[in-house]
């Protein structure tokens, strides 16, 4: 396996130095900054931003810089992954030398033919053919050394890209395009072993036998014809490196389209019920169709460019083929040179123009390479919203579960929803949070999963501040029921399953009969191992909220987040679920988001939370009793909550 240093944020070797350390890239938000300040998930170009060709290019280089650092984090440190290396290496310098020795053998074979001999020289045949076939026996064997190593560093990069995914914050990941996310990760680890496979048995290679063929000719025509093929090299060395240097952008402008068509494919798959409510059909073929248009459009240019590219290539090729056979021809004729030195030479040339051939290729897949993991890796170096606490974190110290709010401030974007709340729930407590929409209930929620960290004052649990707690050490006394349960496109036992991984079937299937779905679960033909779509469309809303009920019962938590979880569910349901609700709340803190009347009447306390702050606090018939404000409220729900 490669090594990975860390699977939190990319961490890797500073240049020079040696100490393990932090890369970031210009514009990346730092710990605390708010979300949405994102360095965007491709390297910039003067179209995206306005920058001058000179910025661009220091961009361009910075994101090299960020891409080698990345490999040389993912170099295989296992003796057995380097051993391969190593050997094949020595078959590519072993096949390369056997590629030089096959034309000489040729043109001592036409030397002898044209000599007057009458024997067949079965010796310099079975040379030639002998050199030829190692020569194809040493590439393969290269390659197949080299496949696990290419292979595994595949998964090690896809891995590290997931797990860092899943690091980042919900606020980021909510605000990303999965199309396009997954567009960047799998292209990138595809360009990883292009990069490897270009740079180690193409790059390498090509150098090794320029420098053994220009020693073959000048051993055997002199300088003279050394130094024009030399100067053929370094010609078309430079033409392929300037033109591919102005493909690279047209490139990029095809990945950006290629993205942007992916993202809108993804997107309207995600809202095919939507589309379907609106007769959007022609209209979501249209913006498809656009997107592919614009794709179309960028890689007609990308091979129009190639070819081009090709053509030009072409000349300087043929151009110079032409001119060393005028040199090589005229010494023969002055008889300074045999025909079979001839032979050899151009059999050399030719030999020699295959690598070269690609060599365009090779920069053009090299510099794509870099490209895509350029974004990669600035997406590896993308740090959370949410800093991680120092050290990782303290472990929680579970005291029964109380949670405090301790003047809390938070604001999304320029929108404030929490303006000093300052909330205690004492361990065991069932308190409700009720006020209008957007007063900040669902806010406090995500504030205890730590999603977010108010912008000022302190969120605790059992007097602990949560900024200072390894996160998965408390979120394992957490359970939740959000409002719109989602659920994997998976089967319904593994989907309740989720928050215990470890249950037996029967407690799973206790979980689903206190969640009053066991039933409708047994009835299907395929029973708990019925899959439920992507996010769980196959399912009602109030089916998915059933599951997500048993999900939480099955996990068994200290203390319990319902956000608004009855609310996708009639009422006749949600009676028939108050044994349910009454055993997930039993003897555990609970802090309930309601707009139902029989979801507060379940709980201890209610808190009124309006305007961003606590505005009462007390028992449900006393604060009807004695709050104005809060008795105006329930005027205003409907009469069926």
């Amino acid at each position: 396996m490669w090594r990975c240093h860390s699977l939190r944020p990319l961490r890797l070797c500073r240049p020079r130095l040696g100490p393990v350390g932090r890369l970031r890239l210009p514009n990346t938000p730092g710990p605390g900054q708010p979300p949405g300040a994102y360095l965007p998930l491709r390297l910039l170009s003067s179209q995206d931003v306005g920058l001058d060709k000179t910025a661009v290019a220091a961009k361009d280089k910075e994101g090299n810089t960020s891409v080698f650092l990345l490999m040389r984090s993912l170099w295989p440190r296992e003796a057995s992954h380097q051993g391969r290396i190593g050997f094949a290496v020595v078959g590519l310098v072993a096949g390369k030398a056997l590629a030089i020795l096959a034309p000489l053998q040729l043109g001592h074979l036409v030397d002898a033919l044209g000599s007057g001999i009458e024997a067949l020289p079965l010796g310099l045949l079975a040379a030639y053919g002998l050199a030829r076939l190692s020569t194809s026996a040493f590439n393969e064997l290269r390659a197949a050394l080299f496949a696990t190593v290419s292979q595994s560093s595949c998964r090690a990069l896809a891995r590290r890209s997931f797990e860092h995914l899943h690091h980042l914050d919900t606020s980021f990941l909510l605000s990303s395009k999965p199309g396009a996310l997954n567009v960047v990760v799998n292209r990138a680890t595809k360009s990883l072993t292009q990069v490897l496979n270009m740079l180690l048995f193409n790059v390498m290679p090509i150098a090794v036998e320029c420098a053994m063929a220009l020693t073959v000719m000048a051993s055997l025509a002199g300088p003279g014809c050394a130094l024009a093929a030399s100067s053929t090299i370094a010609l078309y060395v430079a033409f392929t490196t300037k033109f591919s240097n102005h493909r690279r952008e047209i490139m990029r402008r095809s990945n950006r389209a290629e993205e942007d068509a992916s993202a809108v494919f993804f997107d309207s798959l995600a809202n095919c019920e939507v589309v379907k409510y609106f007769r959007g059909e022609a209209q979501e073929s249209r913006r498809y169709d656009n997107a592919l248009a614009r794709f179309e459009a960028e890689q007609v240019a990308v091979l129009h460019s190639l070819a081009k590219l090709n053509f030009g290539q072409s000349v300087i090729v043929v151009g110079s083929f032409t001119s060393i056979l005028a040199l090589t021809s005229l010494r023969v004729l002055n008889g300074d040179l045999p025909v079979g030195d001839v032979v050899a030479i151009h059999g050399i040339l030719a030999q020699l123009m295959q690598p070269l051939g690609i060599l365009g290729g090779v920069y053009r897949v090299t510099t794509q390479g870099f490209v895509d993991l350029g974004k990669l890796a600035a997406f590896l170096q993308q740090e959370p919203a949410v800093p991680p606490p120092p050290g990782g974190g303290v472990p929680f110290e579970f005291k029964g579960g109380g949670l405090e709010f301790r003047d809390v401030h938070y604001a999304y974007a320029h929108n404030t929803v929490l303006a000093g709340a300052s909330l205690a729930v004492p361990a065991g407590t069932k308190m409700a949070i009720v006020g209008p929409s957007g007063s900040g209930k669902s806010t406090l929620l995500r504030l205890i999963y730590r999603f977010a960290d108010p912008q000022q004052g302190q969120v605790l649990m059992d007097g602990q501040d949560l900024k200072l707690l390894d996160p998965l050490t408390f979120r394992r006394h957490l359970g939740i029921v959000p409002q719109d349960c989602s659920l994997f496109n998976d089967t319904i036992s593994f989907n309740i399953r989720y928050g215990r991984p470890e249950a037996t079937d029967a407690e799973v299937e206790r979980a689903a009969d206190l969640a009053q779905i066991h039933q409708q679960i047994r009835s299907l033909p395929e029973g708990f191992g019925t899959p439920v779509g992507e996010r769980g469309m196959k399912l009602s809303g109030g089916e998915r909220q059933r599951i997500g009920i048993a999900r939480c019962l099955l996990a068994d938590p200290s203390v319990v987040l319902l956000d608004e979880a009855t609310s996708a569910l009639d009422v006749r349901t949600e009676r028939a679920l108050a044994a349910a609700m009454d055993e997930l709340m039993k003897g555990r803190t609970c802090l309930v988001v309601a707009h139902r009347l029989a979801t507060v009447q379940r709980c201890d306390v209610v808190a009124f939370l309006e305007g961003g702050v606590i505005r009462e606090q007390g028992p449900h018939e006393e604060l009807l009793q004695r709050s104005e404000k809060y008795r105006r409220f329930w005027e205003g729900v409907p009469a069926e909550a």
